[in-house]
């Protein structure tokens, strides 16, 4: 009961209801002033929980647990297909994308060449990719001339905290390596979401508010930033609801923060798009 809780524990969590309204609210005033729904490409290891961020972001737009992006536990990706989801409260000016996952042996997963086809919009939605090999011009899902509403303006990586903190393995950190290559070519933005800190840290896992204060948390951001050359504050732990149905302010916030700086950082690289085209 409330009256139940300690005064510091009422300040706290009226402090994150706060918080929590103050994102929604600058989400949803971030309006792209082209006439285009930014895209947020999500791409990650196998099982690192990129569908269930694409969920948990929907769920919050939501106002209850939803599952549009089913979640996988295989060793192979389930989801085959390149998707996007929009929403009209938090994705009202945006488009969420989720594709197939990215597995350590070259032959597997995600295809590194099917990433720039992806980030400069030559793929149609619904594509079914093929690990196999990477689609080629003349497809029927082949876009020859893609329109502004088809590029990806920012990439969410997303990876296990597990993963990162213990012992990543080497195919992951090649693929993605060079996914991050084939970005800064084409100039598109990047940051990366560390999902399941609560099984990284049980401190975390007992109360999600100690996610920012957790010792191994900020050693997994530390050695991500180090591992795949991104900057700190572009990386963002969070917690999945992958088992919890009921969504509390103490686990929404991290993922609003995430979602929020990848849709600052999809405006402004939008903005610099249009601003070259007008130079001389």
């Amino acid at each position: 009961m409330l009256h139940a809780l300690p005064i510091f524990g009422i300040k706290l969590w009226v402090e994150e209801i706060q918080l929590e309204k103050k994102l929604l609210k600058e989400i949803e005033a971030i309006k792209p002033k082209a006439n285009v729904r930014p895209n947020l490409l999500t791409s990650g290891p196998v099982g690192s929980g990129k569908s269930s961020f694409i969920s948990a972001v929907y769920s919050i737009g939501e106002g209850s647990k939803v599952q549009p992006a089913l979640p996988g536990s295989s060793a192979s990706s389930f989801t085959v297909e390149y998707k996007g989801y929009t929403q009209n409260t938090l994705l009202k000016h945006f488009i969420l994308r989720d594709t197939m996952g990215l597995e350590a042996r070259d032959q597997d997963g995600f295809h590194i060449d099917d990433f720039v086809y992806l980030v400069r919009g030559n793929i149609k939605n619904s594509y079914t990719f093929n690990p196999a090999a990477s689609i080629t011009p003349g497809n029927a899902d082949f876009v020859d001339s893609p329109k502004p509403d088809a590029v990806i303006h920012c990439v969410i990586f997303v990876i296990s905290a597990v993963d990162v903190y213990n012992n990543i393995p080497e195919g992951y950190i090649r693929k993605i390596g060079q996914l991050q290559e084939k970005l800064r070519l084409e100039g598109v933005p990047r940051i990366l979401i560390l999902t399941k800190a609560d099984l990284l840290c049980e401190k975390v896992r007992e109360d999600t508010k100690l996610l920012f204060w957790s010792v191994k948390v900020q050693k997994a951001v530390k050695r991500a930033s180090e591992i795949f050359q991104i900057d700190q504050a572009s990386i963002h732990p969070v917690v999945n609801y992958e088992v919890d149905y009921t969504l509390t302010p103490d686990r929404n916030i991290p993922l609003l923060l995430a979602l929020k700086q990848s849709m600052k950082y999809a405006e402004c690289h939008m903005r610099q798009v249009e601003d070259d085209d007008d130079i001389p």
